[in-house]
């Protein structure tokens, strides 16, 4: 069981790491302790964690504000709440945003063990639950469908061994494979009834994948290149979809080909000045997320500004930038804060999406790379804050930007 400690006083984190260090059979292992519950929120691997020791009474953002952000951005991490007060408001929110058990300080080293043990007899429900639903559950259709989403985009959900593992349940090797890019007047478009027709005609799957400003990839799994032909897809296509301004279609002999595939096809298409008048008035592509800097910045703020736009690949935190500047940590948040009117974790995410920004003009940069090279820890976190700062995903952006040339 992975554990994360979030108290702003430091000889209670040390206290819990000591008490967990006593029982290592347990293969309880704590992985990282934060003193601020923002810098916690932004900047841990929430995939990673199993269960947070949370002081639910911290400066800044509450314990009970942490734990309601954790749970809107979807993560199911179990959570203890310790608190100096014995309020009973306090654990009622506490449990109903899911809290595993709520235990006052001093934590007595009994309380903390039935606690731990209660999480982790949750973990091991959870898991057998997750394996049973697997078997009797599992949509093998949408599997696939994200398995080649990965292909083409390069989002990275799946890691290698589970796409190999797909790969062989399912039979996928051994196929060739037609990918085609239409582009329409109109967005949101459902191909539910378009792909139906299709696979009647030629007895083969077809998956769409949105990729914003009107424009659709199509992949089309074929037992023999002979079966299909583009040109017929494209006829049945025009029953469905209005303006169509632009198609095009190419071969992939093997799954690793259909990557560079569309890659050469969206060169192609954008090569050949294809646009969308109606949805490319979207684009946002010079536009900065940042504000302007004020010029009468204080010397720590300007100095942690430089550090961001020179380090912002680098794992940055409130403690080590504190740290670097010689002031204090809550000092520099508030002061931050004021002079530039952003939190200091918000403008460090604001300045990495602008440099993906620029990754994504060059359409042969995958997004999981483009995500690690601008300091994000997970390629999931990095297509939220992405959508939540300039209103559309990494692979959005990249059409919109295109199609807007």
């Amino acid at each position: 069981m992975r554990i994360v400690i979030v108290d702003d006083e430091p000889i209670i984190c040390e206290g819990l790491a000591n008490m967990l260090a006593t029982k290592k059979e347990n293969n309880w292992e704590l992985i990282a302790v934060y003193h601020d519950t923002e810098e916690a929120l932004e900047t841990c691997n929430w995939e990673n964690v199993d269960l947070l020791l949370l002081d639910i009474n911290m400066p800044g953002m509450s314990g009970l504000e942490m734990i309601e952000l954790l749970r809107e951005r979807e993560w199911d991490t179990l959570v203890i709440i310790i608190s100096g007060y014995a309020q009973f408001e306090y654990a009622r929110k506490a449990m109903l945003n899911s809290a595993v058990d709520f235990i006052t300080k001093p934590v007595a080293i009994d309380k903390l063990f039935a606690a731990l043990r209660k999480a982790q007899t949750i973990l091991n429900d959870r898991e057998a639950e997750r394996k049973k639903q697997l078997l009797i559950e599992e949509n093998i259709n949408h599997l696939i469908r994200e398995y080649f989403n990965e292909i083409i985009f390069g989002t990275q959900d799946f890691s290698d061994a589970q796409k190999q593992g797909l790969c062989n349940d399912f039979d996928l090797g051994g196929k060739t494979y037609s990918i085609m890019l239409l582009l329409a007047d109109e967005d949101d478009i459902n191909f539910a009834e378009l792909l139906k027709t299709a696979k009647k005609t030629f007895h083969c799957s077809f998956y769409s994948y949105p990729a914003g400003s009107g424009l659709t990839v199509i992949l089309a799994l074929l037992p023999d290149s002979s079966y299909f032909d583009p040109n017929i897809f494209l006829c049945f296509a025009k029953e469905y979809i209005q303006n169509i301004r632009w198609f095009g279609s190419a071969y992939a002999e093997t799954i690793d080909a259909i990557g560079t595939s569309y890659t050469k096809l969206f060169q192609h298409m954008r090569d050949s000045g294809a646009t969308n008048p109606v949805q490319t008035g979207r684009i946002i592509a010079h536009e900065s997320p940042l504000p302007a800097v004020k010029n009468n910045c204080s010397l720590p703020v300007l100095q942690v500004l430089e550090i961001i736009d020179q380090e912002y690949a680098q794992p940055l935190s409130l403690t080590m930038l504190s740290s670097r500047v010689c002031v204090h940590p809550t000092y520099l948040s508030n002061l931050f804060k004021k002079q530039v009117g952003l939190t200091l974790i918000e403008y460090i995410n604001r300045r990495r999406i602008e440099q993906a920004k620029k990754l994504l003009e060059d359409p042969l940069n995958k997004i999981f790379w483009i995500s690690e090279q601008v300091g994000f820890m997970n390629q999931r976190y990095f297509s939220q804050v992405f959508k939540r700062i300039t209103g559309l995903t990494p692979v959005e952006y990249r059409s919109n930007f295109f199609l807007a040339k």
